[in-house]
């Protein structure tokens, strides 16, 4: 049997919001939502009480019933607790594959078949033997993914599309990446064959959504005065839907305000029709979200000191994510490094743009086995990393096969996805490994005569 090696969905699955690019051959379509046409889908699931709506569907619908509503569930994986929404309960990994699931079937739409790869960035901090890496895995599988790979946000970051000079190879690249509720950095060094990532790191709890935190607190705290009425009408029910309402208004509105500074140098808006205008500069918002901040450009220096690089020698300094918008963000950078600053035109696309270019450069994975016999030997293979997992085998006994014809599909500790491949001819006599089992490197796994 020929494997499934069509089209494939690269998924940047983000805190607030996430992104998906079909990837089928050497083209790359970015996946529009189908309400707002944006490329940014909202993390976001609401449960009408029949079916779970996701994306702007979502937010449309959130005020309606707030506790039907549930939104950054990606921080909840590694517990993956069931949490009350509307009339049922749901664990984060069922609201995740929500998402990816609706991803998917758009996709399918466009494409106009059915799509079983995917590709999906995960934090730095989603290290080898974290939980969240196979809770992703299957999150993307109970979408309808048969073959599902991993790949780290700061290493499809550094494949992004970047405006301006080409970086010359040998030259240090620094990435900065600040999404809505993770921030990631890498540190790149440019080679002839395409960017080779030296170290990462992460810091997991850490994102635009904390400054809008933070924005929104200010902004009951500026307005306690004319917010008084309102809170006073829910303080005493909290949890209640016009208490979430409130809070939903507050964050929504911190949220508005945060990004209008991005563009502007101060703002003047209004929470409520009734309500007096609320006023925000940029230096304000910036002393709000310094310790935000602060952490990230601890966890890019402690990067370059492990390292042992000098922030002299890096040549620029790659901002990506939606956070990086701030111009606190680069001027947080700029104290702290004093080094050029490059930007992808829209940086919270950086990382599913990156990801797909990743993969249409990342060439054939396929590891040929050791066997070279004219009689029934087992076939091993070398694999990367040392071990890894069976995901699939694309022949049964008695099938007869060519040279580099795709035997088995195997994810190693990386999570990326190789194919393992005969270097002669054969038959295959007998499996003996069944799919699902974690293999070591040079086990056998399957009995055949050449």
């Amino acid at each position: 049997m020929n494997p499934d090696m069509g089209p494939v969905l690269a998924i940047d699955f983000g805190t607030t919001t996430s992104s998906a690019a079909l990837i089928d051959g050497e083209q790359i379509r970015l996946l529009p939502e189908p309400v707002s046409g944006g490329y940014a889908w909202p993390s976001a699931v609401y449960w009408d009480g029949e079916r779970m709506l996701v994306g702007t569907l979502a937010e449309r619908r959130k005020r309606a019933d707030p506790n039907s509503y549930a939104v950054e569930f990606k921080r909840g994986l590694k517990g993956d607790r069931p949490m009350p929404q509307g009339d049922r309960t749901f664990r984060p990994i069922e609201q995740a594959a929500s998402v990816l699931t609706a991803l998917r079937m758009e996709a399918e739409r466009m494409h106009g078949g059915q799509i079983t790869r995917a590709l999906v960035t995960v934090p730095a901090s989603y290290g080898p033997d974290d939980i969240r890496r196979p809770q992703m895995i299957a999150a993307a599988e109970a979408a309808g993914f048969s073959t599902v790979e991993l790949l780290p946000e700061p290493v499809a970051a550094a494949y992004a599309p970047i405006p301006g000079p080409t970086f010359l190879p040998g030259e240090l690249i620094l990435i900065y990446d600040l999404g809505g509720g993770t921030f990631d950095t890498a540190l790149m060094r440019v080679g002839a064959e395409g960017p080779e990532v030296l170290g990462h790191d992460a810091i997991d709890d850490c994102g635009g959504r904390n400054i809008d935190a933070l924005l929104a607190n200010r902004i009951q705290n500026d307005g306690e005065e004319w917010l008084a009425p309102l809170i006073a009408s829910v303080v005493t029910a909290p949890g209640t839907p016009a208490a979430l309402r409130l809070s939903m208004a507050l964050a929504d509105f911190a949220q508005r305000i945060k990004h209008q500074l991005s563009d502007v140098e101060s703002v003047e808006d209004y929470l409520m029709p009734t309500t007096p205008a609320y006023e925000l500069d940029r230096s304000q918002l910036a002393l709000l979200a310094e310790a935000v901040l602060e952490r990230t450009v601890r966890c890019c220096a402690d990067l370059l000191a492990r390292h042992k690089v000098h922030p002299d020698t890096i040549s620029a300094i790659l901002l990506v994510g939606g956070g990086s918008r701030m111009p606190a963000a680069a001027e947080a950078l700029t104290r702290a490094f004093n080094r050029p600053l490059r930007r992808v035109d829209e940086p919270e696309l950086a990382t599913v743009q990156g990801a797909a270019r990743w993969l249409t450069r990342s060439g054939p994975r396929l590891i040929t086995s050791s066997a070279d016999s004219s009689r029934t030997v087992p076939l091993s293979f070398t694999l990367p990393g040392g071990g890894g997992q069976l995901l699939r085998w694309f022949v049964s006994p008695g099938d007869t096969y060519p040279v580099g014809w795709p035997l088995a599909r195997v994810r190693l500790p990386s999570g990326a996805v190789w194919d393992l491949t005969s270097s002669v001819p054969g038959t295959v006599e007998r499996l003996l490994v069944p799919a699902g089992d974690a293999v070591a490197s040079q086990q056998w796994l399957a009995l055949s005569r050449p």
